[in-house]
Order: C-alpha cells, then structure tokens, then sequence
C-alpha cells in the first residue's frame, strides 16, 4: 500500500512540474475552457492593436486643450490639432458646427487628457472605448486630481490600414 502510495505522489509531482500545454498562433492555450471561468488576456495579435488604438484616444485626448471653442479660428485649429486623430467626415461636422466639438470651453477648467475605463472591439475594423475626460485647473495641475469628470465615448474604425475616430459623445 505504501509503495502505491509513494508511486501516486511521485506521478502527480511529475505531472505538476511538467511544462505548460503549448499555445496556438493566437496565444490561447490548447486545452479545455474551465466552465465559469473568464480569459484575462488578450490574444497576441489583438495586443498590439489595442495599444495602438489606446494610444490615439489618449493622445487626442492631450489635444482637447488646445482648442479653444470660442476662438474666431476654431475650426483651423480643429484641423490643425485633431487632423491626424479624425475621421475627415466628423472632422468637417465638428469645422461646420463648433458646439458639437470637442475641446476647451472656458479658460478654467480646461480639457486634460481622456482616462480610458473600457475598449471593446466590436468587429475587425470597428472598437469602442469609454473612458472620462479629465478636466482640471491649475490647482489640480499642481496638486493632482481633477476638476470634473466628464463621460466619454469614442469609436474608432479602420480605414485603409489607419485608425480613425469616426464618433465622439461626451455626456455633460
């Protein structure tokens, strides 16, 4: 019985101390989904892209300042600033009606940065994000925080190898 025993416990170490099951191109494991479990990664191929779409909300987002919405020369600025970030369709309808930009409104507080709290993607060539726009003043510039909060949600798509913003709502 001992000896069983012992061939039992030398079995499962052997089995516990072997090399993880081989992972496919996509970089999902090859074995069985555990019922009720959920995936904490994101595939290999998809990572990349999801940086690259990340890093153009957030950068068109440290944009947002330097647009003053009541300036007499906002839509060149419009152009100038959100150009690389913008689909040309929103771009033209943000340059024809500034109220429906986004941007600064006033000199306190001003547009920060755009805080991302979700990306789905919703196709190949289509992903969500909601996030806030981070408004702050001076005071937060120097002691960290923020002035308000403002819901954000923004779809990008691809066209022609590039990602674009094609929709932009803030809730006030």
């Amino acid at each position: 019985m001992k000896h069983i025993l012992m061939m039992l416990v030398v079995t499962v170490s052997l089995v516990a101390c072997s090399t993880p099951p081989a992972t496919s191109a996509q970089g999902t494991s090859n074995t069985a989904a555990v019922p009720g479990a959920t995936l904490a990664q994101t595939t290999a191929s998809s990572a990349p892209e999801e940086a690259r779409v990340r890093d153009l909300v957030e950068n068109f987002g440290k944009r947002l300042q330097n647009v003053s919405l009541l300036a007499p020369d906002a839509a060149q600025e419009m152009q100038a600033q959100y150009a690389e970030f913008v689909s040309p369709a929103l771009l033209e309808v943000w340059m024809s009606d500034v109220s429906k930009a986004p941007g600064r409104l006033v000199s306190s507080p001003w547009p920060d940065r755009i805080e991302i709290t979700s990306l789905t993607k919703e196709g190949p060539d289509r992903y969500v994000i909601t996030g806030f726009v981070v408004e702050v003043t001076s005071m937060e510039v120097a002691n960290g925080g923020a002035a308000a909060r403002i819901p954000v949600r923004v779809v990008l798509q691809k066209d022609q190898g590039r990602w674009l913003i094609t929709e932009y709502a803030e809730e006030r």
